[in-house]
């Protein structure tokens, strides 16, 4: 971290009034007034792991360790809205890059998301300039934990594109959820501007159910790939149910990618969290698909255990493998992950 952004991160942290984390404060007394109220919150990462067959010329597989660290910062004007602002650093490489904790970002702190949301009669209204493709999903596929190596739903809900964007979210009180997002990936630069012909522009819909117990919910995504990169068309589908007479959430999702070049893709998710002892027993399984070219698919296993040390501690072991079913090298891994929440 450079000087600079370390004195600036120290002045944050001993003046908390700074960031609105005292009392609320009037904008002006000579007017109405204003209130404010801002809180801060993060995580850190240190994970720690060996991944056999770890690249395609076999030398990444040495024991490794690295990191991955986010703040939240949300503020309220009103007590119903919400402006939130995501920083994050990371130093995530080779093999251990694919657990779903970790960032590539580097050393430096760096805006992630920036976004105001608000309400607007019965919808809740999302705007911003750096919005990602999932920040806004009100539809939920899967309630598995999805914080080890394997998730569900990779091309529908990749979240890969960012730019400024808006969101629509809407729910009932019987548990109908949907939502809708456009995301222009070019919109932060003055020569290739907002919804252009030379933009990737991302649109994503989810309908879905939240109820007591099970739910599911279908999404939609859409790339126009008119900004140089490939389009896309992808599907995804998914349901969860947590039983009353066990402590466990059984997970199943589908999704398929149709990209404008390239061969179409589709994966098959099957997850479980399970209550044992102190902590959550988590397995998953997946298989992916991709027409016509078999060298290409590959299965996926992966089984850990969270244990909280405490309310702000939590250390999960694990074993992962992801097994090529063509010419390709299988990774398996062993990684042991703590984090910390502030």
């Amino acid at each position: 971290m450079c000087e600079d952004t370390m004195k600036l991160f120290q002045r944050l942290l001993v003046a908390p009034a700074a960031l609105g984390l005292m009392a609320p404060v009037a904008a002006n007394a000579d007017t109405s007034a204003f209130t404010s109220t801002t809180s801060l919150s993060g995580s850190a990462f240190f994970t720690t792991g060996s991944v056999s067959d770890g690249g395609t010329a076999d030398n990444q597989e040495e024991m490794y360790m690295q990191y991955a660290y986010g703040l939240d910062l949300d503020s309220s004007f009103t007590g119903e809205d919400i402006l939130h602002v995501g920083i994050e650093a990371g130093n995530a490489s080779g093999p251990l890059a694919n657990m779903d904790s970790a960032i590539e970002d580097g050393d430096g702190l760096s805006v992630a998301s920036m976004f105001y949301a608000f309400p607007v009669g019965d919808l809740s209204v999302t705007v911003g300039p750096k919005l990602l493709q999932d920040d806004v999903l009100a539809a939920t596929t899967s309630a598995y934990s999805d914080t080890f190596r394997l998730g569900s739903m990779p091309y529908s809900q990749a979240g890969e594109e960012e730019g400024p964007g808006l969101a629509v979210s809407w729910s009932n009180d019987n548990g109908v959820v949907a939502s809708a997002s456009f995301i222009s990936v070019g919109g932060s630069s003055s020569t290739t501007g907002i919804n252009s012909d030379d933009a990737d522009d991302v649109s994503t819909f989810t309908l879905g159910y939240n109820g007591e117990g099970f739910g599911g919910g279908l999404v939609i995504a859409s790339n126009d790939g008119e900004g140089g990169t490939t389009g896309y068309d992808t599907f995804g589908a998914g349901i969860y149910y947590t039983p009353e007479s066990i402590p466990a959430t059984f997970s199943i999702a589908y999704d398929t990618t149709d990209p404008e070049t390239g061969a179409d893709q589709t994966d098959l998710f099957f997850g479980v969290d399970y209550e044992v002892g102190p902590g959550i027993l988590s397995a998953a399984y997946n298989t992916t698909d991709v027409d016509g070219n078999d060298d290409l698919d590959s299965t996926g296993f992966e089984v850990s255990y969270s244990y909280a040390l405490n309310d702000n501690v939590t250390i999960t072991p694990g074993f992962f493998t992801v097994e090529d079913t063509g010419a390709g090298d299988d990774d398996s891994g062993v990684v042991v992950e703590t984090a910390f929440s502030f």
